[in-house]
């Protein structure tokens, strides 16, 4: 599996929380690129180490785009690959998703692990609706990568934390825009309705003409993710 890591300056010594980070997009587009580097080396100047992968089957892994399958075990991977270095705080860790990664992170929660916080930025929650929403190149892509949801509807269900939002085990912030035309903000809705009738901790901020990636809105939707880490690893 590629992947990458990116750590603060100074480790001598040190012990970090760990970031792990879900990048969006399926196959080649979305992958992590310079231009992705240079925001997580962001998060390490502030004092995490950050481990990102480009998932199986793409930038030059082994394996075959699954879109939430099991790809979700590189990530898996990843996390205990991570834990294990010398400069992190086992005990303190953090993730952050971006649209199909939100979804990779809702399932990494799936999965039994919990961290201190997460955040999910414009996060697939509801992949039927995602389907239906999509035009029709998306929807060529999902059916070529996860099948037909008429067909396969299991596989669209187990890719939705909406169908098993009791699996979400840690203080979620979800960063959403009302003019996303990827993932339409409703999908964010129905989770946080659920989350309510579950007593889960969370918060949401839904920004006004924010589109997919919240363009607009750079600087503040990284204060709120700064807050929302800092605020809960200071719990510990």
């Amino acid at each position: 599996m590629k992947g990458f890591l990116v750590q603060p300056k100074d480790i001598a010594d040190k012990h970090y929380p760990l970031l792990v980070y879900n990048r969006g997009g399926n196959r080649e587009h979305g992958m992590i690129r310079a231009k992705t580097l240079q925001y997580l080396s962001y998060w390490a100047s502030k004092g995490y180490v950050v481990v990102a992968t480009q998932y199986r089957g793409n930038g030059g892994s082994e394996g075959t785009e699954t879109y939430g399958g099991k790809d979700i075990d590189d990530v898996l991977n990843l996390i205990k690959w991570g834990e294990q270095l010398p400069y992190v705080n086992h005990q303190q860790k953090v993730a952050l998703g971006y649209s199909r990664g939100g979804m990779m992170t809702y399932l990494t929660m799936k999965n039994g692990v919990k961290f201190d916080a997460v955040v999910v930025q414009s996060g697939i929650t509801d992949m039927f609706q995602f389907y239906d929403q999509r035009g029709p190149e998306m929807k060529q892509v999902l059916r070529t990568i996860v099948g037909d949801p008429a067909q396969y509807p299991e596989r669209y269900k187990s890719r939705s934390v909406v169908y098993w939002s009791d699996k979400v085990n840690s203080p979620l912030l979800i960063l959403q825009g009302d003019h996303d035309r990827k993932v339409h903000h409703t999908q964010a809705e129905k989770l946080v309705k659920q989350l309510d009738e579950r007593g889960k901790e969370y918060k949401y901020v839904l920004y006004k003409n924010g589109d997919h990636p919240l363009t607009a809105y750079y600087d503040q939707y990284n204060a709120e993710i700064d807050k929302w880490f800092k605020v809960h690893l200071a719990k510990q």
